[in-house]
């Protein structure tokens, strides 16, 4: 997945869609397509612009066999679609970033009206890539849960690895000493 713009991207009322084609690696057009042919509610609608529901774009993932997780944690005896039980609702997107997000993964993050991918600390919606600490909607306060969409290429991948195995002490297991 290449974290940027569609090629064929353009401004306007389609966050929902765009993230579904970034993460899926599909066009902006195709993404379009995907949505009007699985979505009976964008179906029926002679003028939609764009906008999506969270169960829009989970349908659109599917169909397109997107792998993906939710961050969800169970919180007392509330139901799990309650939404006291999803981790980061009600958390800023700056806030989620700094305390929540693992810089390796793609997060698709729901906030109130918007939705934008979040991968390490960079937000990518319509208006393209930029730094939390610039993006107009650092504010924002979760409303769904949010996607992940485990992304480490083989590189970020070795420093992982090379991290944990020469950052831990090493242990002569011989006689339990």
């Amino acid at each position: 997945m290449e974290f940027a713009l569609p090629k064929d991207a353009f401004r306007g009322g389609h966050c929902g869609v765009q993230a579904v084609a970034v993460v899926a690696g599909i066009s902006l057009n195709d993404a379009f397509v995907q949505f009007k042919k699985h979505c009976k509610f964008i179906a029926q609608r002679k003028r939609w612009s764009g906008g999506t529901h969270y169960e829009d774009r989970l349908v659109v993932l599917d169909k397109l066999n997107v792998k993906y997780d939710k961050l969800l944690q169970k919180v007392g005896n509330r139901p799990e679609w309650h939404n006291s039980c999803k981790i980061g609702y009600g958390m800023t997107l700056q806030r989620f970033i700094k305390d929540v997000a693992n810089p390796n993964h793609v997060y698709m993050v729901t906030t109130t009206g918007h939705v934008q991918l979040v991968y390490g600390n960079n937000v990518l919606d319509q208006r393209g890539v930029v730094d939390i600490n610039d993006y107009w909607g650092k504010r924002k306060k979760i409303s769904h849960t949010v996607l992940v969409f485990k992304q480490i290429d083989a590189a970020k991948a070795f420093d992982i690895a090379e991290a944990q195995t020469f950052g831990l002490p090493l242990f002569d297991m011989q006689g339990g000493k």
